[in-house]
């Protein structure tokens, strides 16, 4: 790895948050984090505040948490933003004639609001860095084209959440910006919030994400990469 990047992991005390922050530290990078404030006496906190450069809380469900992390963060230059906070359950794979309002707004103000909220109030940051990347941790279920059913409220939270990082990729573009999106696909790991449950390997996945993070935002970085592009862990182009 040639470069040093400033990153922010929004999500990142536990499963994949956590395993970004402890790798891309390990490559050299300075990665601030984020934890959800429900969460700050919780072990997993500490072992984090112990591998990132800063540790702060964030609430995807509070904007004004948000932008009170992007004004601590300060006058900063921020290369990389990585969207990793979201909501899962295995409760949800359900028929949608059984899911409330509540459950698919709870699921769209979490995966979807919180990182549109997180790039706008990071935005003056990431627009002062080497690289200015988000990186929206999305999934294989956001597809529409492979969308067999099931899994209703996780499944439009995260093809919404495509939907903005293609979009925004395109606006920034048009505003003349250096600031790119990505939303990826990180594999179906086990983690807490699968229940430990998964079909992929943990460390293998996350080797390659990483890479697949850096590569992004090198400007030599693979050419299927695209601003507002939709891959895997692996930097595979996936079907909108």
């Amino acid at each position: 790895m040639a470069l040093s990047y400033d990153i922010f992991i929004i999500g990142a005390n536990r499963g994949i948050g956590f395993e970004l922050t402890r790798r891309l530290s390990a490559n050299g990078h300075n990665v601030f984090a984020s934890y959800r404030p429900q969460s700050r006496d919780d072990d997993s906190v500490a072992k984090l505040a112990k591998i990132a450069k800063k540790s702060f809380e964030v609430d995807f469900t509070e904007e004004a948490s948000i932008a009170a992390a992007a004004k601590s963060f300060g006058d900063h230059k921020l290369d990389i933003l990585i969207n990793c906070a979201g909501v899962y359950y295995l409760w949800d794979d359900k028929p949608f004639t059984e899911m409330s309002a509540d459950d698919f707004l709870w699921f769209f103000k979490v995966n979807t609001l919180g990182p549109i909220l997180a790039s706008k109030h990071f935005l003056p940051a990431l627009s002062k860095g080497e690289a200015g990347r988000i990186v929206n941790i999305s999934s294989d279920f956001a597809s529409i084209e492979d969308n067999d059913g099931g899994n209703a409220v996780y499944k439009v939270s995260k093809a919404a959440l495509n939907q903005f990082t293609k979009g925004a990729g395109m606006e920034l573009q048009k505003l003349g910006t250096n600031v790119q999106t990505l939303a990826v696909h990180p594999g179906f790991v086990p983690t807490r919030m699968t229940g430990y449950v998964g079909d992929n390997d943990l460390d293998e996945c996350m080797e390659e994400l990483v890479d697949v993070i850096e590569c992004f935002a090198s400007k030599d970085g693979k050419a299927n990469l695209k601003n507002g592009g939709y891959v895997n862990w692996k930097g595979e182009t996936m079907r909108f």
